[in-house]
């Protein structure tokens, strides 16, 4: 089938689901029964033997962090029938992304599937923090932070921000938002202010702590899924089966992933060697795998190589050994044994969760445009075809009734600006004459540039002379509408200027604090 690629949401409150809502559970009962016909091995196991343990190990994992959640946990929790998921980044995000959490509570409500979300504690970040517009005195964007991220620190091993600094961040940001003409804003981040401090109580890091308190702070709208944070489904034993898999056959891996690569950036005419994600690397023996390591909370990147015995050593870049697993050793106890946390990046995080974890996987717009590449890696490597994936998104403004400036209104303003400067006479019938003497001499000049355009036309013209008499023209019209041209320069100043506000007003990726957890689950049906 072909089908164009889902555009963001525009209206407010417009729901973005692609394919439509109503499709979800059938794709979700087409991607089991798929799975249930799969005869590859991963590491020598059968591919149904390692995706049932993958699925236990996912919701049991996710069922023991749950319960650190403080709200009402589901109780469909069988790895045997349906299982749907999706995933995101421990972040203060904006509706678009939240909403997948509320669709994907609908999707287990009406097809009984057990759901987790996966939070993705082992990424680095730069910040967590909260933007909004402030309106004192002219309209600019405000954020204040509630923790900023080190080079090569994840979210799991950045540490939960102490009471103090937790109060200090929403006392700021409560001043931030008290410009704003809407108090509803300002309850719901007390709310959300009120969960984090809560939170703090309980989490063990800065990933817990957003992800605790946006639990809470949801429990008002009914959420019942699952949390698995990512640190704990990539200490299962089935994601040590998946990364030996890969290992041993890492150069295959390689071809597979930069073979789809390549055609993904033919088919989008892209030149950027980075896009949607780099090519994994060889020197000599050595391949790198789309993995980090995490020790201490520091991530660094993963090399596989041969050993002599036929087994496979996982290094760093520079060689620097991390892990191995010997020939008929099990990869399970080998790799817990080296201490080394290995994590998936992107493709990889989402071709095991799709392939081994879930039966329909929920993404956002940005996630959906590339996960069409992890299909093709699969179908290279594995020989199947993953589970389906969907993509949803919904775009909330602000509720700030300021008037907004749109791009036709700068573009027509501009456009009127240019002819009267290079076309004068075209916009005479615009200007109101303080005299009528004025407005005859006006009009003279524009018959005059008229009776000079026809005649710059004949074969024998002479166009310079005739030219040069036109910008004169041009000149004296230009002169007599000066005042109007000021006028419009101004006019258009001050719509540039609105429009740059009204980018900041009408912004959709403002956090999901600002909004009631009821309002956006509302948009779910």
């Amino acid at each position: 089938m072909v089908h164009s690629r889902p555009l963001l949401p525009v209206g407010h409150g417009e729901v973005l689901t692609s394919p439509d809502f109503s499709q979800w559970a059938d794709l979700a009962r087409d991607g089991h029964a798929r799975a249930a016909t799969w005869d590859f091995e991963i590491a020598g196991r059968p591919a149904r033997e390692v995706r049932a343990l993958a699925r236990r190990e996912a919701i049991e994992a996710g069922a023991e962090f749950s319960a650190k959640l403080g709200v009402p946990l589901t109780q469909k929790r069988d790895p045997e029938g349906l299982v749907v998921a999706t995933g995101h980044q421990p972040d203060l995000y904006h509706p678009g992304i939240w909403i997948k959490d509320f669709l994907l509570q609908r999707l287990s409500d009406e097809s009984d599937a057990a759901a987790f979300d996966v939070v993705v504690d082992t990424d680095g970040f730069d910040s967590i923090s909260v933007t909004s517009p402030c309106l004192a005195p002219g309209v600019t964007l405000c954020k204040q932070y509630l923790a900023v991220g080190t080079e090569d620190a994840t979210f799991a091993g950045a540490a939960v921000p102490s009471s103090r600094d937790i109060d200090d961040f929403c006392s700021a940001a409560d001043s931030m938002l008290a410009s704003l003409p809407a108090p509803a804003i300002r309850r719901h981040f007390s709310a959300f202010c009120e969960d984090l401090r809560g939170a703090s109580q309980v989490a063990e890091n800065l990933a817990e702590l957003v992800t605790i308190a946006r639990r809470r702070y949801e429990a008002s709208a009914g959420t019942d899924y699952l949390e698995l944070p990512l640190t704990r489904l990539v200490s299962s034993a089935a994601f040590a089966l998946f990364v030996a898999d890969i290992g041993h056959s890492a150069a295959r891996f390689r071809a597979a992933y930069n073979g789809e690569l390549a055609d993904y950036r033919l088919v989008n005419k892209s030149r950027s060697a980075s896009q949607p994600f780099p090519d994994l690397a060889a020197a000599g023996d050595r391949v790198e795998l789309p993995l980090w390591s995490i020790v201490g909370g520091v991530r660094g990147g993963v090399w596989a190589q041969p050993a002599a015995d036929g087994g496979v050593s996982f290094v760093t870049r520079d060689g620097a050994p991390l892990a191995s697993i010997g020939a008929g050793e099990d990869p399970v106890a080998a790799l817990a044994a080296s201490g080394v946390l290995f994590a998936p990046k992107a493709l990889l995080l989402t071709l095991f969760v799709r392939l081994l974890c879930c039966d329909l996987f929920i993404h956002g717009v940005g996630g959906g445009r590339y996960d069409s590449v992890t299909d093709g890696v699969c179908r290279r490597y594995f020989g199947v075809e993953l589970p389906a994936f969907v993509v949803a998104s919904i775009t909330m403004y602000l509720p700030l009734g300021a008037h907004v400036v749109t791009e036709q209104e700068v573009s027509e303003a501009t456009e009127r600006l240019n002819r009267l400067t290079h076309n004068p006479d075209a916009v005479l019938g615009e200007v109101v004459f303080d005299s009528p003497q004025e407005r005859e001499r006006a009009l003279e000049l524009a018959a005059e540039k008229t009776e000079l355009v026809r005649s710059i036309l004949a074969p024998d013209a002479d166009k310079k002379a005739l030219g040069m008499r036109i910008r004169t023209v041009n000149a004296g019209l230009g002169d007599m509408l000066a005042p109007l041209k000021a006028q419009m320069q101004t006019e258009l100043s001050a719509l540039e200027a609105q429009r740059a506000a009204s980018r900041i007003l009408t912004d959709r990726t403002y956090p999901f604090c600002l909004w009631s957890p009821e309002e956006i689950a509302d948009k779910v049906g």
